[in-house]
């Protein structure tokens, strides 16, 4: 890893803190700057997370349910009317992430020089569209087409909530905003279970005019393609076009996110790519995102035929899914207990572990036990937490327009190749007690915790560093418009 020695800042700007009196531990804690009240500070926090939060959590819920609506559809008959294997049920949830891929990195880079939010909205349109033709487009091969696009779309999502979270939000802000919207998977449990539930019992009175798997389809493509409509009207590129603030209160917006030290160039930089590449930080973040994504990848596609093979008929599975909910609760605490205490890495450890003892009871109880068995299945929920707690972490440390694009995409691939990987462990031969997929859960939620905490030293050993450096050098500026990264700028403190 380069050290401060071998890269320096070019330029010189406005003061946002002095390193002889600010150390990471007070990142957390930072005092609102000088030229801005508590109070406006606070006033602005409020408006702006009532404008732009309610969307952001709908976004994020409609995109779960609408890449779990294939588990849905499960249950009602979709494999049967479209003549699927096992095999390529698990293709199909592979695909989508193929698609992801494809599309991660060309999104990544169009975020970077077109509005923010017209590009999210249009994605979130053309996604809405692509699932309604899950309805319509019979057999695997047309429906491989059909998941690919919508991996393809899906890709820009997730990312650009993340920038729009670092645009608008100071660092100890961050954590919990993040923690918050993404959290909304758990409503989507609720939606998606209650929905299907209600849809599955009309199907089997025979009250619907299609089958069931497909009005799951249709319902949930058009509403998210009517809030991808709103999210074009609703939500600012840019805080200088925020509507919904003042001339003055966007000034004063700008000043409460200085300390984050985001450039703001729009300008592709192939300096800042290669620091990207040859950060081991940018791989330690594609690490625990792919161990963490290998278990997801098993539980978003075959969470309902998993409780069915516990023993529950199709409408017991379906309400016995939406018990999963209690993730909503365990994203928003760790996420707000890590901006907190000032400690995100060591934040992931707990749900981790408890999830490693959910997966350890599936693995070790005996088929008959089917109630253990499915209490296992909902304390291993709380792993996932690590990737937006890790998401979180980009957001808040890695500078530099280029390397942030580059590091984002990254992390998002990595992303899908773990979800890619995650299907295909889950193999029939292993019926009934699936032991190798469970065994594959626990090591790969036991080396994300490693991982974690790989990333919690290097930060703490690089800041120290930083500290010692800058007390003898004194405080400079940064001005956002010289758009340097992290390792550029020795002043740049890292949160953990």
């Amino acid at each position: 890893m380069s050290t401060l020695h071998d890269t320096k800042p070019t330029t010189t700007a406005p003061e946002t803190y002095d390193a002889e009196k600010s150390s990471l531990a007070d990142v957390t804690t930072i005092p609102v700057p000088e030229d801005i009240s508590p109070e406006d500070d606070a006033r602005l926090r409020r408006r702006i997370d009532w404008h732009l939060l309610p969307l952001f959590c709908v976004i994020y819920c409609l995109q779960y349910v609408d890449k779990v609506a294939m588990s849905y559809a499960a249950i009602m008959g979709f494999r049967e009317a479209n003549h699927l294997s096992l095999a390529q049920y698990s293709w199909l949830g592979s695909i989508f992430y193929i698609g992801y891929v494809v599309g991660e990195y060309p999104m990544c880079l169009l975020m970077q020089k077109l509005p923010l939010s017209k590009l999210s909205a249009v994605n979130i349109v053309l996604w809405g569209g692509v699932l309604c033709l899950m309805a319509a487009v019979p057999g695997f091969h047309g429906l491989m087409v059909v998941r690919f696009l919508l991996g393809f779309f899906e890709s820009a999502i997730t990312p650009g909530l993340a920038l729009f979270t670092g645009q608008w939000y100071r660092l100890r802000e961050q954590g919990t905003r993040t923690g918050l919207w993404y959290s909304m998977l758990g409503f989507g449990y609720i939606l998606g279970g209650a929905s299907s539930y209600g849809l599955a019992k009309a199907n089997l009175r025979g009250d619907l005019s299609i089958p069931g798997w497909k009005v799951v389809y249709v319902m949930f493509g058009l509403a998210t393609s009517v809030v991808g409509i709103l999210m074009w009207f609703l939500i600012p590129d840019t805080i200088d076009t925020a509507w919904f603030l003042t001339p003055a209160d966007r000034e004063l917006a700008k000043r409460r996110t200085r300390e984050n030290q985001q450039p703001t160039s729009t300008k592709w930089s192939w300096p800042q790519f290669r620091e990207a590449m040859a950060d081991p930080l940018t791989w330690l973040y594609c690490i625990v995102c792919l161990l963490c994504s290998i278990p997801n990848g098993i539980t978003t596609n075959f969470f309902t035929i998993i409780i069915k093979d516990f023993g529950f008929d199709s409408l017991q599975t379906l309400l016995l899914g939406m018990v999963g909910s209690w993730v909503v609760v365990n994203y928003c605490f760790w996420l707000w207990f890590g901006d907190r205490v000032g400690n995100r890495c060591l934040s992931a450890m707990p749900p981790c572990c408890v999830s490693i003892i959910g997966f350890a009871i599936m693995y070790a109880t005996p088929e008959h036990k089917r109630m253990v068995r499915l209490a296992g299945y909902y304390i291993c929920v709380p792993w996932f937490v690590t990737v937006p707690i890790a998401l979180s972490l980009i957001t808040s440390n890695v500078a530099g327009k280029t390397k942030k694009t580059t590091v984002n995409a990254l992390f998002f691939i990595s992303y899908c190749i773990g979800n890619l990987v995650g299907p295909q462990a889950y193999q029939q031969r292993d019926a009934p007690r699936f032991m190798p997929l469970y065994l594959t859960c626990i090591l790969s939620v036991g080396l994300s915790i490693v991982t974690m905490v790989a990333i919690y030293v290097v930060y703490r050993v690089e800041n120290a560093k930083r500290d010692r450096i800058e007390s003898a050098a004194g405080p400079r500026q940064f001005n956002p418009e010289d758009d340097l990264t992290d390792r550029m700028n020795p002043h740049f403190r890292y949160t953990y």
